[in-house]
């Protein structure tokens, strides 16, 4: 398959999709899948980012092994540390279901076998290319209002690899070829489709001196389009810093503040004409996305003998990209980072090794050890241009030592104030390294006697992760609009305009950490497992086996600890003055673990199967088994308590308040204290000691039909219990937010007196002057969240799966359909008090799904004739179709599909404050008839039939089953070799994704499904908006594309 199946990538984990119970993950509103590898690089898979395998935990429960290294991020328990590369892989060996003790992951385990010389040599030379210029228009662009072509961008991957018998001329050295080598290599040259272009609003050169009148040219071109409260306003009703009312379009000169005309200098000069574009915009920058890199592999095999063997294996990929103004994503508004591009290059290595003994013909050993490691240290041309030295800007910030940098602005908006929002995380010697490391020692002892294969071992891996915090050590800027108070004089200032408001150093917020420390942390896993393969009769075979293991909590390598939740502990730990009532941590405690939380010692997890052969003649084959997989978090669930413990703070400032750049070079960490609590703590729970546990069971009848056909029906299963509730075992936090959070204001609270002052309840919820006071632990934390998360979620999933496989002759293929149903406890909270309240259809479930992938020779149609024969003969056709049902819309889009209620008469929206007397809870939607019925062509729910429930009253956690739409791809190829000589030949392909362009329909905004209901009671409620043309899909994506490749053999 990896030869014959199209990959529009470079990543063999691609062709992933075209397996039993494998979906593709629905990715929101758009309908896509969740990869898109058609830009190499020499790290990522498809692994959590995009395919689920029979519902397994989507980010935690799959290995995936480059000969023996897991390659999986310990991050997120996802993508990879290193690609596999399709030419340089000779097989691939996927277990979804239960297998035998000596697996040390699971329950899914993708386990990679690279190529290796043999005793002749044998090599290829190839080429791989993609260019726009082939492919079919994307649907938006034929459709837009102003109809534009396809973006032009270049694909070119050479490569080649060479293997055989490593051999010294002249000598007579590895005559008998026992030792071999193969070595691969593949660069990557890529011009990416241009990205959107930064289009953004700066001051014209009046501007710049505070002068906003609109006689002047360059301010009336650029306020044509003005909509008020922008810098096309005046300064009539507002305020200057010192609380002289201010007047006209001018801002005086004495109240120009130094910081801002330093800041100012950061700020690019105009470069477009805003009368020649319908957005008015006068920034416009195009940037050029390149991302080249490579990869190489090499493999040595040493035949010592026949009782002994070895192999080394070593892979390094290198690749880089540029950010024009922002790592990982480009806000609205941005402008080029000062200083030049971001840059992100990765390094990625993996080495393997295996010695295999045969002690006799009755038992051998292997022992293996391997490391992938990964290292990404972002940084930038020229960071020095964002420090304070180089701007001349000369004001303090709260942790004046935690950065030089100047603050970030963050207040984007249409003729306001550029983007220029990327944080100094730059704190290692300029550069913000991610750095991942698992390395892992495995032997295994085999040994037959009579009817039993028993094989016994041990494995021990680690698993690291090390990189800074992405925060605001420089700290981060906001300029509104409007006249505010300043926090520190009382005093009113600013104006509707929020640049002279930025001239005039009057913010609408500041916020800094006081630090951006590196993360080190790592767990260990050990394990020893028996195992006993007993043929028990003719036709029956008995795999029955048990894992003993110690799966270990991320610790952390500083030895400062998770910090950890005590609530018995809050009350005199405040009366102390104590900065983190309630919360402590090892260095604090030594009776604390490192980890946080306890954990048992050790773990045993059976596995059971059988096999059973009715006709003892392989044609009809019973298989089942039931089997346990415990499996650890991720790095990402730990990273907030560990930098609780390690004294990450920031400073707010008074919300809905002003202050200055002046006052707030005024401030120190001593004298902010009441701001510098961090807006959530997170800890860990004393009492929890569970890791996740998958119990995945299965049976499985085979039938060989006639024409080499294998018919296979199976019934596939899972239930994984301890899920980490808010972790990100499911990509987005399982169980919300709320649920974990200990400072959360109970059932009713709101419905109740003043806990403080006895101060009677508020009439309006919704308003509550002294809100703060009705958190539990308000007076250590203030209304901020105490986040913790602990091991009580849980998930389950059934299918059904039926095969039907062909691989021998001239047409083979798999074809596979699995009907399914994934629970459990979802990614939002429904319930902040009840667990079992916030379990729902999972955002993995496809209940239909058909998977294909075939080859079909199409054999000598010409005879006689040698030329024409060579040229039309012996092609074949290959190709994968791929049709799976919609996923549901609420796990995808929201449980409540973003549900508002607004009331006319109070002038604002109603939300869980009044419903339930508490903001933690979730108002859900009930229905008036079934939201399925009376759909229109594209309409996936009738939103007539949802309305909000009556004050009080629960709503419904899962409507009928609302299916987004359906995904559908079919990508055909076709491939001929041409023999050269009897070793030589030249391959020609020609590969189209996605052939029958046909573009995959979706919604452009989830607002489309959006129930907006009003009422004037909170009893009745009518829908906000007309709801003719919502539930439509309105967009439409994915465009075929092709590839064109040639590959010479020897």
């Amino acid at each position: 398959d990896i030869e014959r199946i199209p990959l529009a990538s470079r990543n063999f984990s691609e062709l992933l999709k075209v397996l039993p119970g494998v979906t593709t993950t629905s990715t929101g509103t758009g309908n896509g899948t969740g990869f898109d590898f058609t830009d190499a690089g020499s790290s990522g898979s498809a692994v959590g980012v995009g395919l689920n395998t029979n519902g397994a935990p989507y980010r935690g429960g799959t290995a995936y092994l480059l000969d023996g290294a897991n390659i999986i991020d310990p991050g997120c328990a996802c993508w990879s540390i290193a690609t596999v590369n399709p030419d340089m892989t000779q097989e691939v060996k996927v277990q979804s279901s239960n297998f035998g003790a000596d697996a040390a992951q699971g329950p899914v385990v993708i386990n990679v076998i690279s190529k290796s010389g043999g005793s002749a040599f044998h090599g290829q030379a190839y080429l791989y290319t993609r260019n726009a210029i082939l492919n079919a228009n994307t649907w938006q662009n034929k459709h837009s209002t102003s109809p534009t072509a396809r973006p032009e961008a270049s694909y070119y991957y050479p490569g080649g690899s060479i293997g055989g018998p490593i051999l010294i001329p002249g000598t007579g050295f590895n005559r008998d070829h026992k030792l071999l080598f193969w070595a691969g290599y593949e660069a990557f040259r890529q011009t990416l489709p241009a990205s959107s272009p930064l289009q953004s609003y700066v001051p014209s050169t009046a501007m710049r001196g505070g002068n906003f009148s609109l006689t002047d040219s360059a301010n009336a071109a650029l306020c044509k389009t003005s909509t008020g409260n922008d810098f096309c306003s005046s300064l009539n009703g507002g305020f200057a810093p010192d609380g002289t009312p201010l007047t006209g379009t001018q801002v005086p000169s004495s109240y120009l503040d130094p910081g801002a005309l330093a800041l100012l200098k950061l700020f690019p000069t105009a470069n477009a004409d805003p009368s020649s574009n319908s957005g008015g915009y006068n920034y416009y920058l195009q940037p050029t996305n390149v991302h080249n890199g490579y990869i190489y592999r090499g493999r040595v095999d040493y035949n010592l003998s026949d009782r002994n063997k070895f192999f080394v294996s070593y892979q390094y990929g290198s690749d880089s990209a540029t950010s024009v103004s922002h790592i990982w994503w480009t806000p609205s508004y941005s402008v080029a980072y000062p200083g030049g591009p971001l840059i992100s290059p990765t390094h990625s290595h993996v080495l393997s090794g295996s010695y295999i003994h045969v002690f006799n013909g009755a038992s051998t050993n292997e022992l293996r050890v391997a490391v992938g490691w990964l290292d990404s240290p972002f940084t930038g041309s020229n960071l020095q241009a964002m420090s304070k030295s180089a701007v001349g800007y000369n004001y303090n910030t709260v942790y004046n030592s935690a950065s030089s940098f100047v603050p970030s602005i963050n207040s984007p908006g249409a003729r306001t104030l550029p983007d220029i929002s990327q944080p100094d995380i730059f704190q290692q010697g300029g550069t913000y390294n991610s750095i991942k490391k698992s390395p892992s020692v495995a032997d295994d002892f085999t040994v037959v006697y009579k009817t039993h294969t028993f094989k016994m071992g041990g494995f021990w891996s680690l698993a690291g992760n090390k990189q800074g915090t992405y925060g605001s050590a420089n700290g981060a800027l906001s300029f509104g609009s409007g006249v505010m108070t300043d926090q520190v004089t009382g005093k009113k200032i600013g104006t509707a305009n929020p640049l002279a408001n930025f001239l005039m150093g009057i913010t609408s917020g500041f916020s800094q950490s006081n630090t951006n420390p590196v993360t080190d942390m790592y767990y260990n896993t050990g394990a020893g497992y028996i195992l006993d393969n007993w043929k028990v009769m003719p036709g029956l075979t008995l795999n029955l086996g048990l894992r003993i293991e110690h799966m270990g909590r991320w610790q952390d390598a500083s030895g400062t600890g998770m910090a950890v939740w005590r609530a018995d502990k809050y009350a005199s730990e405040l009366a102390a003055g104590k900065a983190y009532p309630g919360v402590s941590w090892h260095a604090l405690d030594s009776s604390l673990p490192n980890g946080g939380s306890p954990l048992q010692t050790l773990f045993l997890s059976p596995r059971l199967g059988l096999a059973y052969d009715l006709h003892r003649n392989g044609k009809t084959v019973f298989r089942g088994g039931w089997a346990q997989y415990r499996w650890n978090d991720q790095f990402n669930d730990y990273g907030g308590p560990l930098q609780t413990a390690l004294g990450v703070k920031t400073y707010n400032s008074t919300g809905g308040q002003a202050i200055t750049l002046k006052e707030i070079s005024a401030l120190s960490s001593s004298g902010s204290s009441l701001g510098s609590l961090p807006s959530s703590v997170y800890v860990t729970d004393p009492n929890d000691d569970k890791v996740g546990v998958t119990n995945a069971y299965n049976f499985t009848i085979s039938q060989r039909l006639p024409k080499a056909m294998l018919l296979e029906v199976a019934y596939v299963g899972n239930n994984t219990q301890n899920i980490l509730m808010g972790g990100q075992s499911n990509g987005s936090g399982v169980g919300g937010s709320n649920f974990v959070n200990q400072n959360k204001i109970p059932l009713g609270g709101l419905f109740k007196a003043d806990p403080v002052t006895g101060a009677a309840a508020p009439s309006d919820p919704e308003n509550v002057s002294n809100l703060v006071n009705y958190f539990p632990y308000y007076k250590g934390y203030g209304s901020n969240a105490i986040a913790m998360a602990s091991h009580l979620g849980y998930s389950n999933y059934n299918a059904a799966q039926f095969s039907l496989v062909r691989m021998t002759g001239r047409a083979t293929y798999n074809i596979n359909y699995t009907f399914s149903k994934a629970l459990g406890i979802v990614g939002s909270t429904l319930d902040a008090f009840n667990v079992r309240n916030n379990y729902g259809v999972l955002n993995i479930d496809r209940p239909h799904v058909i998977n294909t992938s075939y080859a079909f020779d199409l054999g000598r149609w010409v005879h006689g004739n040698p030329l024409l024969g060579g040229a039309v003969n012996g092609w074949t056709l290959s190709g994968t179709t791929t049709w799976q049902a919609g996923g549901n819309m609420q796990a995808n889009l929201g449980q409540n599909l973003n549900m508002t209620v607004y009331n006319s008469v109070l002038g604002h929206y109603i939300t869980s404050n009044t419903y339930y007397g508490t903001p933690s809870q979730t108002v859900l939607p009930v229905t008036t008839c079934d939201p399925k019925s009376n759909l229109g062509t594209y309409q996936h729910i009738n939103l007539n039939c949802i309305t909000a429930p009556q004050l009080g009253q629960v709503g419904l956690r899962q409507l009928s089953y609302l299916s987004l739409p359906s995904y559908l791809n079919s990508d055909l190829g076709i491939y001929k070799k041409f023999q050269i000589t009897e070793h030589q030949g030249v391959e020609f392909r020609a590969t189209a994704f996605n052939f029958l362009n046909h573009p995959l329909p979706g919604y452009s905004s989830s607002s489309l499904v959006q129930p907006k209901l009003v009422t004037t009671d909170n009893k009745t409620f009518t829908s906000q908006v007309s709801n003719v043309g919502r539930g439509v899909t309105d967009a439409k994506y994915t465009q075929r594309t092709m590839l064109l490749a040639v590959k010479y053999t020897f």
